[in-house]
């Protein structure tokens, strides 16, 4: 009796955890018609070349921070013994040991302290009041403060600009790829869903012709229908199901490249979804202005300027002459014996103040610099100009295209109608015999077309929709939020 019921709880909890087991994504596709977001979303999660630029974008973070370490303190250190000959030509041993801690500031000075330990033995002395062996140290802090070049430390501030504009490229690029990605994705969806809709009008047309034979062949046995009527129907129905069998085949190609965009199994059977946009008014202004805040070009446009100008400042600190001011100040030890064996210890301190000054004859180098520089800002300035310039007119056309799509819709759906009624209209004076199979066969594919023209501006819409939404950034947005501002047939 145990064992039974524990055999029931076991059947229970297995149902239950196989009716809450999430459906996998073969399912999804299977089961639900996909959206251009969804399918964007499944190839973000899944594509490889978006973790390149993520790489890019971490690998250029580091940048700031190798121009910032510019900054950091520097320690440098030296220790030697040696064994020469004096001036008098007599042997000496000596002992040497220095250091120094040194960085330079924002402003472009530059402080240091050092010190430094020397021992030396004479196997002659030169003097009974000097020591020998002598030891001497010495200990100094120096303020290096440029005059003319590097005043301000414009090399340290070109670094830094040029690594967040490499940083803002980087962010910039990655954004073009996802752009690229998603207009790839636009692009073969909507050539997916076209011949989709191709597939399913073929379908209906194979339909509509088989029922058409059918009648046809139920009226010539009963002698109502002639041969000639018969033939035709028949030749009708092949012609359909040839059109059928071609529109299969592209549909088979599209439908393994979408999955393959996607890295899913090439056999996955899918069903694209269309939105259908409101009547919203476009602003035009307003849109441009939100392009340009979003778009990447602008971006790369601005941060090459950014770099550009950044260069001038440099190039133009490099043309001056070397003028620095140097300020130090420090204590001086001397102590040993004499050869009187008295002890010698001398303290002092010590300090100066001086002018370093550097000219430069041959600066054709440095001008030609410049003039880079400068070339390279006239050239950013006009990228940005042409940039600005392109994406006003891409978005007035894309808007005046989208309005005029919007009308061909209303006009093919209005069309569609008046097809289905003359269809109707025709099959009606068949049946009564006061029309003939070419006129029905005739206005049946005139009804196919005219529902394949409809289907086509509806494509053709959410097709110049989605290409605003990603010129615009809206597409991000709208996926990031898991719908579109627009609707989605149902």
């Amino acid at each position: 009796m145990k064992s039974r019921k524990l055999f029931v709880m076991v059947l229970t909890i297995t149902s239950f955890s196989t009716l809450v087991t999430p459906p996998t994504f073969s399912d999804t596709l299977k089961n639900n018609p996909l959206t251009i977001y969804q399918v964007m979303q499944y190839v973000l999660d899944r594509y490889p070349s978006l973790k390149i630029s993520e790489m890019e974008v971490a690998q250029a973070t580091e940048q700031r921070q190798q121009v910032e370490s510019s900054l950091g303190w520097i320690l440098n250190s030296s220790a030697g013994i040696s064994r020469e000959l004096s001036g008098l030509g007599t042997p000496s041993d000596s002992l040497d040991v220095n250091g120094s801690v040194s960085r330079q500031l924002k402003s472009g000075a530059t402080l240091s302290l050092s010190g430094g330990y020397r021992y030396e033995d004479s196997s002659l002395s030169y003097s009974p009041i000097l020591p020998n062996p002598a030891h001497t140290t010495k200990l100094d802090l120096s303020y290096r403060l440029p005059l003319s070049q590097g005043e301000g430390n414009p090399q340290y501030l070109e670094g830094i600009v040029s690594s967040e504009a490499g940083y803002d490229l980087a962010k910039a690029n990655q954004l073009l790829t996802r752009i690229s990605l998603a207009e790839k994705v636009k692009d073969l969806f909507y050539a997916s869903a076209l011949t989709y809709a191709r597939l399913l009008n073929a379908k209906e047309a194979v339909e509509r012709s088989r029922k058409l034979e059918a009648y046809i062949y139920k009226n010539f046995n009963l002698g109502l229908s002639e041969e000639k009527d018969r033939l035709q129907s028949r030749a009708q129905l092949r012609s359909r199901l040839a059109d059928l069998s071609a529109i299969q085949l592209t549909w088979q190609q599209q439908k393994t490249s979408l999955n393959r965009l996607m890295l899913e199994n090439w056999e996955q059977e899918l069903q694209p979804r269309l939105l259908t946009p409101d009547n919203k008014h476009y602003d035009i202004n307003e849109i441009i202005h939100i392009t340009k805040d979003y778009h990447p070009a602008v971006k790369i446009s601005q941060a090459n300027l950014d770099i550009a100008e950044s260069q001038i400042i440099s190039a133009k600190d490099t043309k001056k002459d070397n003028l620095d001011l140097v300020l130090s100040i420090g204590s001086r030890t001397s102590d040993g014996k004499n050869t009187a064996g008295s002890t010698i210890s001398e303290k002092d301190l010590a300090g100066a103040i001086r002018l370093e000054y550097r000219h430069l004859f041959d600066d054709k180098g440095v001008n030609s610099k410049y003039k880079q520089a400068q070339l390279q800002k006239y050239i950013a300035l006009q990228d940005i100009k042409k940039v600005n310039d392109d994406i006003r007119y891409t978005v007035a056309g894309l808007v005046a295209e989208i309005n005029a799509a919007k009308l061909a819709v209303k006009t093919a759906y209005q069309k569609l109608q008046s097809e289905s009624l003359k269809l109707k209209e025709a099959e009606q004076r068949y049946r009564r015999g006061r029309a003939d199979i070419a006129q029905l066969i005739q206005f049946q594919n005139e009804y196919s077309l005219s529902e394949l023209a409809y289907q086509n501006q509806k494509i053709d819409l959410n097709n110049r929709v989605i290409a605003l939404e990603i010129f615009s950034g809206r597409f991000w947005i709208s996926l990031n939020q898991g719908s579109s501002s627009y609707g989605v047939i149902k």
